[in-house]
């Protein structure tokens, strides 16, 4: 079977994410969630950084505070892989983290929601 340069191989994009990560799900130092936001940091020193983590560090530079989802659909990189290196730039203070903890929304707001929505 030969591949295409234009074809997809999806075991690269495994082994890459498990190579960039070193294996890891999870961050050694700060978990973030999907929806946190990230700038960069002040005292950030950019020319330390290298591939994928320079990129990230770029890309949150140009668009100011931004997800960490929003990062991952932008540099097209697998979503965990994102989370797991985007806590690592902010445990080693290139990036901030901005609290999403007030951002959550209780049942009973959903649920009003919904009745409003419902009743349209």
């Amino acid at each position: 079977m030969e591949f295409d340069d234009e074809e997809v191989v999806v075991g690269h994009d495994v082994v890459r994410s498990f190579v960039v990560t070193g294996g890891r799900t999870r961050s050694q130092a700060e978990s973030l969630q999907l929806e946190t936001r990230v700038e960069l940091s002040p005292y950030a020193e950019l020319q330390r950084l290298q591939f994928e983590r320079l990129d990230i560090a770029r890309h949150v530079d140009e668009q100011h505070a931004i997800s960490i989802a929003e990062i991952a659909a932008a540099l097209h990189l697998p979503m965990l892989t994102t989370q797991v290196l985007v806590s690592d730039l902010v445990s080693e203070s290139v990036l901030t983290a901005h609290d999403t903890a007030g951002s959550e929304i209780d049942l009973s707001s959903l649920s009003d929601i919904r009745a409003a929505i419902l009743s349209l």
